[in-house]
């Protein structure tokens, strides 16, 4: 008796103790119950996990990558290139503008990673780069790269950089001014109001097509005061 009082006075968690002091038949029902206890604590976990990993009933799937095989295809090829050579900026490049039409600014990053570290004097890297941070709510980050590829394309980019891409970059670097304190997650309306004003749109007027030049009559059919048109000698 005393032994299944010190059993108890320890807790349940002293189940040797318990089995002990009940004889062998007590023991037995501990034992089933020990193992009927581990099924609900695993049920439990089961559930838990079910909770947390699956997804809520009003969130909506969609593939991480299009259907169309040639574009996974094109996708696997570039992917494999640049495990082989990690510095490839065309590969990275072709590489990033998928992702980034899928709308996959983390994947575009990933992929110009190996660019930004091999030609950081490639205008176009940090031109990428700078889309994909502003399309990740990451504005700080992303001004910071459109004015290193601003840069770049006024001092001498390893590419040439001509003039509609240089006007692109002054553009989106002027946008991304107004926005690179901004919390797009915490506030994106205000963010969005800023991004409108920056590329509100400007009308350029055509330039106005050139009349063609009168032809002069030829020197025979031109009339003169002997010769008037209607006239005979």
């Amino acid at each position: 008796m005393e032994n299944l009082t010190g059993a108890f006075c320890h807790g349940p968690g002293n189940l040797g103790a318990l089995a002990w002091a009940a004889g062998p038949e007590g023991g037995a029902a501990v034992r089933i119950g020990s193992v009927v206890t581990r099924v609900l604590d695993f049920a439990i976990l089961m559930l838990l996990a079910a909770a947390i990993l699956l997804p809520r009933p009003d969130a909506k799937v969609k593939p991480a990558l299009p259907p169309d095989p040639a574009v996974r295809q094109r996708i696997a090829e570039l992917q494999i290139q640049l495990v082989a050579t990690r510095g490839d900026v065309a590969a990275a490049l072709e590489l990033a503008d998928i992702f980034m039409d899928l709308r996959h600014p983390d994947w575009a990053l990933a992929s110009l990673d190996g660019a930004l570290d091999a030609h950081p004097d490639d205008h176009r890297v940090h031109l990428l780069a700078s889309l994909a941070l502003a399309d990740h709510f990451e504005p700080g980050f992303a001004f910071v790269e459109a004015q290193k590829a601003l840069t770049l394309c006024d001092s001498g980019s390893s590419v040439p950089c001509g003039e509609a891409e240089r006007g692109r970059l002054e553009i989106l670097k002027s946008t991304l001014e107004r926005i690179r304190h901004m919390d797009m997650r915490r506030d994106p309306n205000s963010a969005k109001d800023a991004l409108i004003k920056g590329l509100r749109l400007t009308f350029i007027p055509k330039k106005a097509a050139e009349k063609p030049a009168k032809k002069n009559p030829p020197a025979s059919l031109a009339p003169t005061p002997d010769n008037k048109a209607g006239t005979h000698p």
